[in-house]
């Protein structure tokens, strides 16, 4: 039996719709790409999620919800404190705010907040050479107290410094390595790159600190000045009531 063209084709349209109906009825159907990184299958880290799936797609949200990393920590680490909304930062837009690293070589992106989050709960992860993170990255990871000497030496060659402002432009593509971390402010004077961790460093307490605020005191790795500007606090005189404390 020969079928005619028009009703061939409300054949093939019955047999679509139904389709979609049945994917719905299902509850198969979807109109938004799903965000869910592969989880390990085997070992220590069966059942939880890998990594080195995370994409260039994904916030910094995303990634803290799936990861249990704090958000405050993936905004500090990656100098984003000048970011109005941290958790709809995409990791790739990275690349283009760091575009001055990766013309001398070395890369801040998708593939360092890959590295960061794996260091970070110690899940299984191939180090990539091409792959830097920012000192304040560095310094939270070191917090954690859980990476190898290999990890840690890896990390040495594969650290950029970060005073908070902006990046070391003396790093040159030739040496093949970052420039060296800044010497250390003996004279323990507060500056616009201070961190509190510094200012607890230099002997002044927790409790002092949040004295001298008024308030809470952020993430140790937080940069005074940052903190101050973000909550309309005056920074001379946060700077001059610590450094009060640092040097009676």
């Amino acid at each position: 039996m020969k079928i005619k063209p028009w009703t061939m084709g409300i054949i093939i349209l019955v047999f679509f719709f139904a389709g979609i109906g049945s994917t719905i009825a299902l509850n198969l159907w979807n109109t938004t790409s799903s965000k869910t990184p592969v989880k390990f299958t085997s070992g220590e880290y069966a059942g939880s999620y890998n990594p080195a799936d995370i994409r260039g797609s994904y916030t910094l949200g995303e990634v803290s919800n799936l990861f249990n990393v704090p958000l405050e920590e993936l905004g500090i680490g990656f100098g984003l404190n000048d970011v109005e909304n941290l958790a709809l930062f995409k990791n790739k837009d990275l690349e283009a705010r760091y575009e001055n690293l990766k013309e001398q070589g070395f890369e801040v992106g998708n593939g360092s907040v890959k590295m960061f989050v794996a260091l970070y709960t110690g899940a299984p992860y191939i180090l990539e050479d091409d792959t830097y993170l920012l000192a304040p990255a560095v310094d939270i990871l070191k917090a954690q107290g859980n990476l190898t000497e290999d990890q840690l030496k890896f990390l040495e060659e594969h650290t950029i410094e970060f005073n908070g402002e902006n990046i070391n432009s003396d790093l040159t593509k030739n040496t093949g390595t970052p420039v060296e971390h800044a010497k250390e402010n003996d004279e323990k004077v507060v500056k616009g790159n201070t961190t509190f961790q510094e200012v607890l460093d230099w002997g002044v307490s927790k409790d002092e600190i949040e004295q001298a605020l008024g308030g809470k005191m952020p993430h140790p790795l937080t940069n005074i000045k940052d903190f101050c500007l973000k909550e309309g606090i005056e920074f001379s005189a946060i700077k001059n009531a610590l450094q009060e404390k640092i040097t009676p």
